[in-house]
């Protein structure tokens, strides 16, 4: 399965997880028994991803904050906070390259946010580049 897949898989778990709190690993498990991923180097991609985001929470969302202008933390929607955390992350802390990290979450805010959505990622993503 493509990355591009793989991050939407993961996209979908973390916005879960922003509305409930559940237990990360039985999902995953059930997100890679219904997707049929069994190829060990994207379950393991999957995992790396989930856990890392959970782990530096706080201060990715410091990051964030610190982007916001005109508007806090708490006003974002679900799928705003979750994509910006996934794109934070890569770009912050994962060291994927920005031009692949900012694509691909454009690309899940016109699928899953609102109109204004992916101008708005894109916008914030591209001072944290700059």
């Amino acid at each position: 399965m493509g990355r591009r897949k793989l991050r939407e898989e993961i996209f979908k778990l973390l916005f879960e997880r922003e509305l409930i709190d559940n237990d990360m690993d039985v999902r995953l498990t059930e997100v890679l028994s219904e997707n049929n991923i069994t190829k060990e180097e994207d379950i393991e991609f999957m995992r790396e991803y989930i856990k890392n985001v959970s782990e530096h929470k706080k201060s990715i969302e410091d990051k964030i904050k610190s982007k916001l202008v005109g508007w806090s933390f708490d006003r974002l929607g679900t799928v705003e906070k979750t994509l910006l955390k996934m794109s934070f992350y890569e770009i912050t802390e994962a060291g994927t390259g920005h031009e692949i990290v900012i694509n691909e979450t454009v690309e899940l805010a016109k699928k899953y946010g609102e109109d204004k959505t992916p101008d708005f990622i894109n916008g914030i993503l591209a001072d944290l580049v700059s």
